[in-house]
């Protein structure tokens, strides 16, 4: 990779990036100096695919991603408030963000969220280190409509997405404005990407309350053969490029929310049928550990019945 870059005073702006690879991993410190800027086109018309901005970096500059179609991830840190122009023009594939936000300070989500309207995945990490939340923000698109008789041109937003981007006090993401949400997603947006969505709180509950938190995990119940599936689906990608869920949430499923005998027979055949062996064995024990505690409570069960009767038999 090849960078073309400006000393100014004590800080580099980068002003082109060559001969990229697919991931772009932008260094934090340049010939002794924080890399704090990129310039204007810096990434224009590149193939990259997924992006690794410095934790110091303020600016973005002008059509800074400009026609990268392909990409899909993007890596960055509150830090960066200064954002472009047209800065993801004809970049319509992004899909995931990974931020790292810094309390107390100016953050720059929102308005990234804002130059984003297609469904994205985020994952914000303070940098304390105190957990991590994964969100989903769905997609939402304006479409301008003629009233002919009245000569008046208005806007009508479609999806509920744009709810979801204005969950913020300032520039603070706010988690309850976020998770009172659910009833309007609920009935606009598909079950897969709902269960996702819950599935994602209950497994990274930053700023999660009580309620909201049984909110959640009562649609994830009712819906267990969705989760199911997302889950299998996540261990089979390694979690990686697979919405917000790590591989490994199966025992977590069947220990919280499934209730029934069946249901971890026909947990036992989507994994088998998918080729998820890890899963399938841990399920599988799962079921047979089951299976002997239940006879276990009916042994116990018999032997208090003969203690009784032997205790009326003796009086």
């Amino acid at each position: 990779m090849k960078l073309s870059y400006t000393i100014i005073g004590k800080t580099v702006r980068i002003d082109k990036i060559e001969d990229q690879q697919q991931v772009v991993i932008i260094p934090d410190i340049l010939d002794g100096y924080p890399v704090t800027e990129l310039g204007d086109y810096v990434l224009a018309g590149s193939s990259v695919e997924e992006i690794w901005l410095p934790a110091d970096l303020k600016k973005i500059g002008a059509y800074g991603f400009y026609n990268c179609e392909r990409l899909r991830r993007l890596h960055c840190s509150s830090r960066t408030t200064d954002l472009g122009t047209g800065l993801f023009a004809g970049a319509g594939s992004v899909e995931y963000v990974d931020i790292t936000v810094f309390a107390g300070e100016k953050s720059c989500l929102k308005e990234l969220l804002s130059e984003l309207r297609q469904t994205l995945r985020v994952r914000i990490r303070p940098e304390e280190g105190k957990g991590e939340a994964r969100l989903i923000f769905p997609e939402y698109y304006e479409e301008s409509v003629e009233n002919t008789p009245a000569r008046i041109l208005y806007i009508e937003t479609h999806g509920c997405g744009h709810r979801y981007r204005y969950c913020f006090g300032g520039t603070e993401f706010q988690y309850q404005k976020y998770d009172e949400l659910f009833p309007h997603v609920k009935v606009q947006e598909t079950e897969e990407l709902v269960t996702e969505l819950a599935l994602g709180r209950l497994f990274y509950p930053l700023g999660l309350s009580e309620k909201h938190e049984e909110m959640y995990r009562e649609y994830v119940t009712d819906r267990w053969k969705t989760a199911g599936r997302l889950m299998i689906a996540a261990d089979m990608h390694g979690g990686r490029g697979y919405g917000n869920l790590e591989a490994g949430g199966i025992p977590w499923l069947a220990e919280t929310v499934l209730r029934l005998e069946e249901q971890v027979h026909v947990l036992i055949q989507m994994a088998q049928q998918a080729g998820d062996t890890q899963a399938v064995s841990w399920l599988m024990d799962f079921q047979h550990r089951n299976m002997k505690r239940k006879m276990g409570d009916g042994q116990k069960t018999v032997e208090q019945g003969k203690q009784r009767k032997k205790r009326r038999f003796e009086l």
